[in-house]
């Protein structure tokens, strides 16, 4: 997502504008590459470089470009994006002093290995700068958070399979050694879906297709008035007026809910974005197992009364009562123990329905039968190549879960955590 929100800000903001200006200071830059890149950029490619020139640049994409040394570059005060990737830079102390400065592209520079340079990186980072490039390495300890680790070969073929858990909070991060070691191993990494690299417009239409009516209709003509009252109220409490989701499904305005409820919590990003992001970052290739519309399908195909229960539910919930539950869950995740995790998945007081046996099929059942499909296409490609898959933990320990799913298609599963 970072990289293409790189290249569309490029599109629209690279054009710059160019300015006479009659006593312009002149600015020279001790390399040529980069000056000559800068001058393919403004379209400037003979006479004096002037302060005016390029006062009003926002973005530069100097890739592959040769260019060993930035000196001058912070003349650029305006700069906001820039990608120097692909080149032969040693040092980058010089992007501290760009102070409008909000993402850059270093990978692929000769760099990797400089302490010195990662630590300029991270400093930038420290100031919510986003840096796409090589990190100071994260090294796990033997007593980490645990989360769940197993691992499958076949062949040539290594398989590690992570569980997951989808939000995150201090001190989870890294984790435990055998998990960030099997990440280092990776040459692919497999999550559900790729959470950090997708086309939001293409999301959103989807997510508008599956859990919009199209027909003219609103949530108010769907739900009983005492229903749509309590709706009304708890949307207010959150800060979200109801006409914006007017046209919202039950199941889409129950998320919406609960992810409202969630940022109210002191949560960070989760183990899948913390892997999602490395992998884009480090340039491995990313296979995702599922697609958005294979997950919104498992809420948008239950019937209307269940989407029902799934909203009177979400109105329940409080952002304390809300915050609880998934401290509880993060706690017996980073403590490694798979039957509380599966006890407190799995508690609920009430007989099971017709449409929660249906609900809990489509979203557990069946989604472990194709990704476990899947892996076991990656362990009968032949290659030589190791696999990172990382999934909700549940999908490794609910039956029918993945591992049990493997065993019985004969392949051998070795837990590591």
């Amino acid at each position: 997502m970072k990289q293409r929100l790189f290249l569309v800000l490029l599109m629209f903001l690279c054009a710059v504008t160019m300015f006479s200006c009659q006593a312009a200071d002149t600015v020279t830059f001790e390399d040529e590459n980069l000056e000559q890149a800068i001058r393919e950029q403004i379209d400037k490619k003979n006479g004096d470089l002037t302060k005016s020139d390029l006062e009003n640049i926002i973005a530069l994409d100097l890739a592959n470009q040769g260019i060993k040394s930035l000196d001058g570059i912070d003349v650029i005060e305006s700069l906001e994006i820039l990608s120097v990737a692909g080149n032969e830079i040693t040092d980058f102390t010089i992007l501290k002093e760009l102070e409008n400065l909000e993402e850059v592209i270093v990978t692929g520079n000769p760099f990797s290995n400089d302490s010195e340079q990662l630590t300029i990186l991270e400093e930038l980072r420290s100031k919510g700068i986003i840096v796409i490039g090589p990190k100071e390495e994260v090294v796990g300890s033997p007593d980490g958070p645990a989360g769940f680790l197993w691992k499958v070969e076949n062949g040539d073929t290594t398989v590690y399979l992570q569980g997951t858990i989808h939000v995150g909070k201090e001190g989870l991060f890294p984790l435990n050694e055998k998990i960030e070691n099997a990440y280092k191993e990776a040459d692919v990494v497999s999550p559900e879906i790729d959470i950090v690299n997708f086309d939001l417009f293409e999301m959103q239409s989807i997510m508008m297709n599956m859990g919009t009516y199209q027909d003219g209709t609103t949530i108010k003509d769907h739900i009983p008035e005492d229903l749509y009252k309590k709706l009304e109220k708890k949307l207010s409490e959150l800060g979200m007026p109801l006409a914006l989701m007017e046209e919202y499904k039950p199941w889409l305005i129950a998320q919406t809910i609960e992810s409202l409820l969630l940022l109210q919590g002191d949560f960070i990003e989760g183990v899948d974005e913390y892997f999602l992001t490395r992998a884009h970052e480090d340039g491995k290739e990313v296979i995702p197992l599922e697609t958005p519309e294979d997950q919104f399908a498992i809420f948008a195909n239950t019937t209307e009364e269940y989407q029902i229960d799934m909203l009177e539910a979400s109105l329940e919930l409080t952002a304390e009562e809300y915050a609880e539950q998934i401290n509880a869950m993060l706690n017996i995740y980073m403590d490694g123990d798979q039957e509380k995790l599966l006890q407190l998945a799995t508690d609920d007081s009430r007989d099971a329905t017709e449409n929660d046996i249906a609900f809990m099929r489509a979203l557990n059942d069946d989604r472990n039968y194709g990704m476990a499909e899947k892996i076991m296409e990656f362990l009968e490609s032949g290659e030589d190549k190791t696999y990172f898959v990382f999934v909700g933990s549940l999908h490794f320990i609910l039956e029918p879960h993945i591992i049990s799913i493997l065993e019985e298609n004969g392949y051998t599963v070795e837990p590591l955590l």
